[in-house]
């Protein structure tokens, strides 16, 4: 947090960028970063690129799932809270409101279009790697009382604000 390319808003990747060897390659060290901080998700900013790709691994069955030029859109009006943390902002946790389903469309890696709906934990990462595209941090969305550090965290547990409950999970995303 703090350095100038996670506020920025990332530009759209183009269908001819999409295609050259240097994307990919992009593509596969995103991933490979995501990989070795052990986080449930990666966007470009993240890593000092100010391109809208993102991507995520919900579970080793599914695999990891490229975003590129990703449109969120909310289904309904439900929301919830979860507490979250982020590789760009370590050893902190906040609650964070976000959509509890949400469509989603943008473009694979290979440049093949993508649709899709995703409920709760999955539509709670999609939305908090997204906002890094347009330079938004949890932290922004965060109730400042929720924010604790995580060794307090792992700790105490979450700061008992009220009685809302929460739905959300504790992982680095």
């Amino acid at each position: 947090m703090g350095n100038p390319v996670l506020r920025k808003i990332a530009e759209a990747v183009t269908p001819g960028q999409i295609q050259t060897e240097e994307f990919q390659r992009f593509c596969d060290d995103l991933l490979e970063s995501m990989y070795e901080q052990d986080g449930a998700g990666l966007a470009a900013p993240q890593v000092h690129e100010s391109v809208r790709v993102v991507v995520f691994e919900l579970d080793e069955e599914s695999g990891p799932i490229f975003l590129v030029n990703p449109v969120v859109t909310p289904v309904g009006e439900e929301t919830g809270f979860g507490y979250e943390g982020c590789l760009s902002v370590p050893e902190l946790r906040g609650r964070v409101r976000r959509w509890l389903h949400v469509r989603v469309e943008a473009l694979h890696r290979d440049g093949t279009p993508i649709e899709f709906e995703a409920h709760g934990w999955a539509a709670r990462v999609v939305q908090h790697e997204c906002d890094h595209l347009d330079g938004v941090l949890y932290v922004d969305r965060a109730e400042p009382r929720s924010l604790a550090f995580l060794k307090e965290y792992r700790r105490y547990g979450p700061p008992v604000l009220g009685d809302e409950g929460d739905e959300g999970d504790d992982g680095e995303e």
